[in-house]
């Protein structure tokens, strides 16, 4: 059972590189109101990363990682300057996001040690540095790569996990997390929920709420709304989408999707249309 993908293909990331090339002194990397993230992976030299938490001194090529909104600066040797490509991460609600959410803080790799990310590296860092037509695309499209491949790396640690991923991990929870994703429009109970898991009614729900940080209505809504996103996106009309995601009415649609982004089907659409 792929839930990765699943989940990937719901919760959608987009990446946006900014800067590639040789960089030396300082650079900001500042944050503003949007739940966004930040990757930088460095080709050669070294680099010290510096946020209000703390200093992290990279000496080897690495690829770092902030899935969350973490305000940083970079700082390089200016008589050893440093290649890197550093791009910005985006989710689809840009004000929560359960995928974000139960990632760590930071990941920091180094990429001696990490075989499965060499291939795409290798790619991203020959758009970079040998630029040819189309190269800022396909560089972002390789930062996407890899935002998947730290997920799953993520995924198969034997670390402890939070949010989100721990359910994907969870023996019971799991079976409950599928059936949502695999009939969202459906009206499901929670007792037909806690039946999935093989749980009674209240250990599935405290156990829900601990592990992932919401209730099961909520984290169902926030899917819901979520599939509702790929639908507009493929110009489906908002009273087809709406009942395709479970709604039985427009209204009460736009009030739950406007609950979650802040905005009605159609401000958001015309937010993501493909030329934006």
């Amino acid at each position: 059972m792929d839930q990765l993908s699943d989940l990937l293909r719901q919760f959608s990331i987009s990446a946006g590189v900014f800067y590639s090339g040789q960089l030396c002194g300082l650079s900001d990397v500042s944050t503003g109101d949007e739940l966004v993230g930040h990757i930088h992976v460095l080709r050669s030299g070294r680099l010290s990363i510096q946020s209000k938490q703390q200093q992290i001194e990279v000496v080897a090529p690495s690829l770092i990682f902030f899935p969350k909104p973490q305000a940083h600066r970079l700082i390089v040797d200016e008589q050893q300057p440093a290649e890197l490509v550093c791009a910005t991460i985006q989710y689809d609600n840009a004000n929560h996001s359960a995928l974000a959410n139960a990632l760590p803080e930071q990941m920091v790799l180094s990429l001696s040690q990490q075989a499965q990310f060499a291939r795409t590296i290798e790619l991203l860092f020959s758009e970079a540095f040998e630029t040819d037509q189309g190269s800022l695309v396909i560089m972002d499209k390789l930062v996407e790569v890899l935002v998947t491949l730290l997920l799953r790396h993520n995924i198969n640690q034997q670390s402890k996990h939070s949010g989100l991923i721990a359910g994907l991990l969870h023996p019971k929870l799991s079976q409950a997390l599928a059936a949502m994703h695999k009939q969202a429009a459906s009206k499901h109970s929670v007792e037909w929920l806690a039946e999935q898991a093989a749980m009674s009614r209240t250990s599935f729900i405290d156990t829900f709420k601990q592990t992932i940080g919401c209730s099961p209505g909520d984290y169902l809504v926030e899917w819901k709304i979520n599939q509702a996103k790929q639908l507009l996106k493929q110009r489906k009309p908002i009273a087809w989408v709406a009942s395709e995601v479970g709604y039985q009415s427009v209204s009460g649609f736009t009030r739950a999707f406007r609950a979650n982004t802040n905005m009605s089907p159609k401000q958001w659409l015309d937010q993501h249309k493909p030329n934006n």
